[in-house]
């Protein structure tokens, strides 16, 4: 095992990105009679228990919000909009198109929008408000251009400055991160992102790579494959104009199916968590919130116990927690 020495402020760090996204994130394929109902309706409280436990821990966290989602309603966010929007070749990934955005009821309000959540998230000193662009915006989707996505993220940031809020970390949706694009993100004070974790797995270069790399997902949630899943300090590049603090490990929601190997998928993060401890590492995790919208009790279960070990490491020894900005900036204090 190496121990990686820098100065004597040098300690592993856990980093926690929250994909916060109501339905937004999910739209194209469900519906919020449908998912909305079994997952979305509980984000509200979702947030509000990892608020209480991440205060518990003293742990920090990156909420990376949809745009959208401080907008009170859908006139509000209508007269948010930007007027130059993602021209996908596929329509239905885009809330613009077929007056998707028009059409949602009243009723559906809360599945949409949230602006009580943001005001408790921005009044929450372990919380860093982000940025999940302003809608939903899939940087990989043919059509759309560079100048779309600018206008997107420009109209992100001026929301957020209506609450007197910087944004400066951003998390692509579905994780669609291109280089071309966090030229834009700097250039409107965005200077962190969260890139992809790194795989000795992740190659696809045919049908049968795609379906060897989804069996090793699926173990690698449960188990060791390869290295530990950690980041070195000194991969990160602290010249980028947007800097990339990467995902380590997803934290997938309880699955019935396999509860039997709840222990060892509790196993397995704790262990990585105290590798980045001991060898002054990075260990970055997310999900989304709405993936504890169901079967809540064993999903919190699992998040406090793992923030239990958190809480362990940093007093035997001395990891810390930042937001992904937090993170960037400490780095740059060690160097």
């Amino acid at each position: 095992m190496t121990f990686i020495m820098t100065n004597n402020n040098t300690h592993g760090s856990l980093v926690i990105s929250l994909d916060y996204e109501l339905m937004w994130g999910v739209r194209d394929y469900t519906t919020p009679e449908e998912y909305g109902q079994t997952n979305v309706k509980q984000v509200p409280e979702v947030i509000a228990r990892l608020q209480q436990l991440f205060s518990k821990y003293g742990v920090h966290a990156t909420f990376a919000t949809v745009g959208f989602i401080f907008c009170k309603d859908k006139e509000d966010a209508i007269a948010h909009s930007p007027a130059l929007k993602p021209t996908y070749d596929i329509k239905d990934f885009s809330p613009y198109d077929d007056e998707y955005l028009e059409n949602i009821e009243d009723k559906h309000n809360s599945l949409f929008f949230s602006p009580e959540t943001i005001d408790s998230l921005q009044a929450d000193p372990n919380i860093e408000v982000g940025t999940h662009t302003f809608c939903h915006y899939y940087c990989w989707h043919d059509g759309q251009t560079l100048e779309q996505f600018d206008a997107d993220i420009k109209h992100a940031c001026i929301l957020a400055e209506e609450r007197n809020l910087k944004l400066k970390s951003i998390v692509f949706p579905k994780n669609e991160v291109d280089e071309r694009y966090l030229d834009i993100c700097a250039k409107h004070g965005i200077t962190v992102y969260r890139g992809n974790a790194k795989r000795f797995y992740d190659n696809k270069s045919n049908k049968l790579a795609y379906f060897w790399q989804r069996i090793c997902r699926l173990f690698d949630t449960y188990m060791k494959l390869g290295e530990h899943s950690v980041i070195r300090y000194d991969e990160i590049d602290l010249n980028a104009k947007c800097i990339n603090i990467p995902a380590t490990r997803f934290i997938r929601p309880f699955t019935p199916s396999l509860s039997i190997l709840e222990g060892q998928r509790l196993k397995h993060v704790k262990d990585e968590i105290e590798y980045a401890a001991k060898t002054n590492s990075l260990y970055h995790i997310w999900w989304h919130p709405h993936n504890f919208g169901t079967y809540m009790s064993q999903n919190f279960a699992f998040i406090e116990e793992v923030l239990k070990h958190y809480k362990y490491c940093h007093e035997k020894y001395g990891m810390q927690s930042y937001t992904m900005a937090g993170m960037a900036d400490y780095l740059k204090s060690i160097r």
